[in-house]
């Protein structure tokens, strides 16, 4: 079987007819899947690098259903690393002992490294590569989530909650700085809003930033809304305008 249908077969033991973050998931994984062939056909990657980065974007997120099964939650915070989960349950079920060892050390390092703040040092050229292109993937079509999901299942947030709130000081100084915001510094609602558009502060590939301006997916729930606090709406502004700005620069269109 390819490894999209393997992966289908290991979640279709989950209720994705009645939990809808679930199917949410299973929507990701094959959509994240799918950036991933753009990506790597876009930077002209050879045959073997693709087949072991589509297996990265395949597995990268297996661990989420057990995490939702034994915690009730897709918070990290709140239960455990699913990056490490989706390692874990890829060598329970030997999902890639088809591998030579070395190309399936390579795909579990790149795994557990595509929701770290930073990719741990270290690591050789191909391993890094991988590490890059899943972080990349991943984030690309987070923001298709965020702009079409249902957001209760995705922030646990309402837009009429998030309507009302702010960005706040630490969120709206990383924006400055253009660099990540970290999950413990996002007091809000908003906060993790904004934290989502500074991702393109780590994005590694001026494919992936074309990608992101072409679908247009991370602007569309904030158009969505109608925010009621005027400095709110005035670091907001600020807000796109760095986000933009760093990408367009990022491509040759500043």
């Amino acid at each position: 079987m390819d490894a999209m249908e393997v992966f289908l077969e290991y979640a279709s033991h989950f209720d994705s007819e009645g939990n809808g973050r679930i199917k949410l998931k299973i929507v990701h994984t094959q959509a994240v899947a799918d950036v991933m062939n753009r990506l790597t056909r876009r930077l002209g990657l050879t045959e073997r690098m693709r087949r072991l980065a589509y297996l990265c974007a395949v597995y990268h997120d297996i661990g989420r259903f057990e995490q939702l099964k034994r915690y009730n939650t897709f918070s990290d915070a709140e239960s455990f690393n699913h990056a490490l989960l989706s390692c874990e349950i890829l060598r329970k079920e030997h999902l890639l002992d088809e591998l030579a060892e070395n190309e399936r050390e390579m795909i579990l390092t790149a795994i557990a490294n595509h929701n770290k703040f930073a990719i741990e040092p270290g690591l050789d050229a191909d391993t890094l590569l991988l590490c890059k292109l899943i972080r990349d993937a991943d984030k690309c079509d987070i923001f298709r989530v965020f702009a079409y999901e249902d957001m209760v299942d995705t922030m646990g947030e309402t837009l009429e909650q998030v309507a009302k709130e702010t960005v706040s000081d630490v969120v709206y100084d990383c924006v400055l700085k253009h660099v990540c915001v970290k999950r413990e510094d996002r007091k809000t609602g908003l906060d993790v809003w904004v934290s989502f558009l500074t991702f393109v502060f780590d994005i590694y590939f001026k494919e992936s930033i074309e990608w992101i301006l072409e679908t247009g997916y991370y602007k569309l729930p904030f158009e969505q809304v109608t925010f009621t606090n005027p400095q709110t709406v005035g670091r907001l502004e600020v807000v796109f305008a760095e986000v933009e700005g760093y990408m367009r620069e990022k491509i040759g269109r500043g």
